[in-house]
């Protein structure tokens, strides 16, 4: 199915089959449900302000002539994006968008992120570290004291950054969104993001206050959302604000973007920090330009400190990169190109300091500050476990860039 557009037959038909198990699995009803969440999920408003920073057009002939290998074979970029898994993309060079598409989505449509939210918290903790509200250097539980006597007593802000926490919530393990005796489960499940049983057993916060350590912290990159979770509650305490205010008045309403983004959240007011955020696929490419030198398009200053930039490009920890499950997947579906580590909720950073971030279903955010390059795209998957290969041709495309 190739439509941009639902009908209300459609409207009522998804309603009717949605369920908190099928809405997130592979087919129409994924495409449906990210990108008309907020129908499915309660949000918070996270409001945009001031004037739009346009974005020119200088569409090049030659980035959609791109040949690229993808599982179709090596195609044309355009000719990937038309018959794969991809619901819209779109790549800035010097903050002009010089190539544009929604082959499954309109333009103005908002669509859920899932796991790209991560590098929100991760940006929000660099803007409140160099306000001096923190210092990811010192243990969480300097700030959660909640923390204390858990598996989090004595975990560095900045380990839980890198997702090298070594807290036993593993978010990779086959049975983490179907096993309600996981560890992960009842997390998702405080978020009102799976099935409860009959209800929600736990708050979110409550929940992690719980979990406990499976490996020293510091040693390996092992991916779990709920690493974000207390990064954005770090940041609730430290400011006493709630996180979709601290989002509108730190980053949205300063970039000139579009449209309001949302962050869909619990009956209970946790947010998913990890996952939720919803937005136009521009007002992403907006906030990815704030990595890169063509920033002062979008902001009058700077957002992103240029440490923090340079600690995402150069201050991870490979040896910890590698020992790690994920890492070694981006190092396989990567090759022969080879991350060198993961930094600040970032997923892998490049020899060459590109870095980027992926979502469950297909969304990424893809970073070449030396090139000047954003690369943001939306999707979803047609196939169980098949998403699109787009995080790979991000990597292509900034590798074989030329001005």
């Amino acid at each position: 199915m190739t439509r941009t557009e639902y009908t209300f037959d459609d409207l009522r038909r998804f309603h009717d089959e949605f369920t908190l198990c099928n809405w997130i699995e592979a087919g129409e009803m994924m495409r449906y449900a990210f990108l008309n969440t907020t129908e499915f999920l309660p949000h918070a408003l996270i409001l945009r302000d001031g004037p739009i920073a346009d974005l020119a057009e200088l569409p090049r002939d030659d980035v959609a002539a791109t040949p690229v290998r993808t599982p179709l074979g090596t195609v044309a970029l355009d000719d990937y994006v038309q018959r794969g898994a991809v619901n819209g993309m779109v790549v800035l060079h010097r903050g002009a968008i010089v190539y544009e598409r929604y082959p499954r989505m309109r333009r103005t449509d908002k669509h859920l992120l899932m796991s790209v939210s991560k590098v929100f918290t991760g940006t929000l903790i660099g803007i409140l570290e160099e306000r001096g509200l923190l210092d990811s250097q010192a243990d969480i539980d300097t700030y959660l004291p909640e923390l204390l006597e858990s598996g989090w007593e004595g975990v560095s802000v900045r380990d839980i950054l890198d997702m090298a926490s070594g807290i036993d919530c593993d978010e990779m393990a086959p049975d983490a969104y179907h096993d309600p005796k996981s560890a992960y489960y009842p997390f998702e499940e405080s978020l009102g993001l799976i099935p409860t049983y009959p209800e929600s057993r736990y708050s979110t916060w409550e929940y992690v206050t719980t979990l406990q350590r499976a490996k020293p912290p510091g040693t390996v990159f092992d991916y779990t959302s709920v690493n974000t979770f207390v990064l954005g509650w770090l940041a609730e305490r430290v400011t006493g604000r709630r996180y979709a205010d601290l989002l509108t008045d730190e980053i949205w309403s300063r970039v000139g973007m579009e449209a309001d983004a949302l962050i869909s959240s619990s009956r209970c007011g946790a947010v998913a920090h990890h996952g939720g955020m919803i937005m136009r696929l521009r007002d992403m490419a907006r906030f990815g330009l704030l990595f890169t030198p063509s920033w002062s398009l979008v902001t009058p200053e700077p957002i992103v400190s240029e440490r923090q930039l340079r600690e995402i490009t150069h201050g991870g920890r490979a040896d910890i990169f590698e020992a790690g499950p994920q890492g070694q997947r981006f190092i396989r579906e990567l090759a022969p190109a080879r991350p060198l580590h993961s930094s600040w909720h970032w997923d892998f950073v490049m020899p060459d300091g590109d870095f980027y971030k992926g979502g469950f279903g297909g969304s990424g955010l893809y970073i070449s500050p030396s090139h000047d390059l954003v690369i943001a795209f939306f999707g979803t998957m047609v196939e169980p476990g098949v998403r699109n290969a787009l995080m790979s041709v991000s990597q292509q495309l900034s590798e074989g860039w030329t001005d």
